[in-house]
């Protein structure tokens, strides 16, 4: 596979924020009273480029952000600081909108015990307005995208606007999953949360019959919250606790939590105005006050997705996932940042660092590398690869009469490709890496979480789940029937992903 390098260009001391290109044809031309000047002159007592009087909205800077919230916010502050030129967009009318519905109290961020996430919120967006070098963009979403070696990219945004820049920071953040079994498209019912409606309620929350479904460190940790004001909690995972084993000790030791690991998901729910009817083969019909659905979850697609289609009409693929630390994205001028990289760990803390580590890297690709410094190929293995090899346990797997009384033997080897990494000789940060024992996990709960009819279904499984792992860029898996025949075994092996 080729990839086609961009040339960065040198940047100046000061580069102007933002400024409107002339040269630019009449395809993104909007009449300037069409701009909002609450979002275009939002720092004008700062920096009179902002109030410039704009005869396109045709846009060029050094670096776009898609996405103001923490790590937008981050990125962006340290940017301009750089004395580089910034343009962060922001789909909400407001910067770090999705912290305003956080108004509980918190004393997990370091330095500001007591303050709510919305508080610390509006403080983020407020360094970052008055920050000079940075155009504030809100209420505007990306609507196309393109990608040329040697100019960078170019992005059409909602307005009608396009916004021209040599680099692009992604930090678009999380969405919560949202099945639709359990979230039909168009409809919603306050009596079935997901997890940013949990959050933001349950301080608030009625106590009544509470079911939670999920097995993670949200799911668990609510479980506890919730059972100590009053809540009737039942905790429902089709497979083994996921959380930290502090969480997990603590919530074996609470006998009045109804606790149900290793259990399929219900099959229907259906809300009214009193509460809502859970369904499920395992126990049938039951009748719960309210119902959040914890189950984790994923990098918001939109943005993504046009990024994506950018780099492949480039003849560039793209995996499926904005993944921090991919070592394709940085020559492209392409960086990650905060919980749209699908970290492990997603928070306001992390967010933050991830916008300064984004910056720093954005600002590596606008200027020279000096003399004598290695370049970025010089500094990373072609590839590395996990591989694991003769994992053996039981099943639930298969359509005879036979492999559905019970778990059947299996073997399953896999191969994860994390692409080239940085090179080093001493490292003992396990955060660092991809844990292989994660990746074990992963797999034998795949396997044993519920019943698989066909081979082919259980890898489509496998190749799905490991692909979502931060910075994996190609998956192999075989999987292989030990016991299916008394003269033979039967294997089936799957590849998806980079190779």
């Amino acid at each position: 596979m080729t990839f086609v390098m961009a040339t960065p260009s040198r940047a100046l001391p000061r580069a102007p924020p933002v400024v409107p290109d002339r040269s630019a044809g009449p395809a993104c031309a909007t009449p300037p009273s069409a701009l909002p000047m609450s979002t275009i002159a939002r720092n004008d007592a700062r920096n009179d480029a902002r109030t410039e009087a704009r005869t396109d909205a045709d846009l060029r800077t050094d670096i776009a952000i898609l996405g103001g919230g923490p790590a937008g916010c981050s990125a962006a502050s340290w940017l301009g600081q750089l004395g580089l030129g910034v343009a962060l967009v922001e789909r909400q009318p407001q910067l770090c909108a999705s912290l305003q519905a956080l108004q509980f109290d918190q004393d997990w961020v370091l330095g500001s015990p007591g303050r709510s996430l919305a508080a610390l919120g509006e403080t983020y967006a407020r360094q970052a307005e008055q920050q000079h070098g940075v155009q504030i963009l809100t209420g505007r979403s990306l609507q196309h995208a393109d990608w040329q070696a040697g100019q960078g990219w170019r992005l059409q945004l909602s307005d009608g606007s396009c916004l021209s820049a040599r680099a692009l920071i992604l930090a678009t953040g999380l969405r919560p999953l949202r099945p639709e079994p359990f979230f039909p498209p168009g409809q919603s019912h306050g009596r079935v949360l997901d997890a940013i409606d949990l959050t933001a309620r349950r301080a608030t929350l009625p106590p009544g019959r509470t079911l939670l479904l999920g097995g993670g460190d949200n799911a668990v940790e609510n479980a506890l919250y919730l059972q100590a004001r009053g809540h009737q909690v039942t905790l429902w995972s089709r497979s083994d606790w996921r959380a930290q084993q502090m969480l997990v000790d603590r919530i074996q030791a609470q006998p009045a939590i109804a606790q149900r690991p290793r259990c399929p998901m219900p099959t229907a729910l259906c809300p009214d105005g009193d509460g809502v009817t859970v369904r499920s083969q395992a126990h049938g019909e039951e009748r719960f006050d309210h119902v959040a659905a914890l189950l984790g979850y994923e990098a918001e697609p939109s943005a993504w997705l046009l990024v994506g289609d950018a780099l492949q009409r480039a003849g560039i693929t793209a995996p499926s996932h904005p993944f921090r630390d991919e070592p394709r994205f940085a020559p492209l001028g392409l960086f990650v940042a905060g919980d749209a990289s699908g970290r492990q760990h997603p928070c306001v803390q992390t967010a933050l660092g991830d916008g300064v580590v984004a910056a720093k890297a954005a600002e590596s690709f606008l200027r020279p590398i000096k003399e004598g410094q290695p370049t970025l190929a010089l500094r990373r293995n072609n590839r590395q690869i996990i591989h694991l090899q003769g994992l053996r346990f039981g099943a639930n797997l298969g359509v005879l009469d036979f492999e559905r009384e019970g778990p059947q033997p299996i073997q399953v080897d896999a191969e994860v490709n994390l692409g080239a990494q940085m090179i080093v000789s001493r490292d003992a940060d396990i955060g660092h890496v991809l844990d292989y024992r994660r990746v074990r996990q992963i797999i034998i709960d795949e396997c044993t979480a519920e019943h698989t009819d066909l081979l082919e279904a259980l890898l489509g499984k496998l190749c799905t789940r490991l692909m979502k792992l931060a910075g994996v860029v190609g998956v192999r898996i075989k999987v292989t029937k030990l016991e299916i025949f008394e003269d033979c075994q039967v294997a089936i092996s799957a590849e998806c992903g980079q190779w």
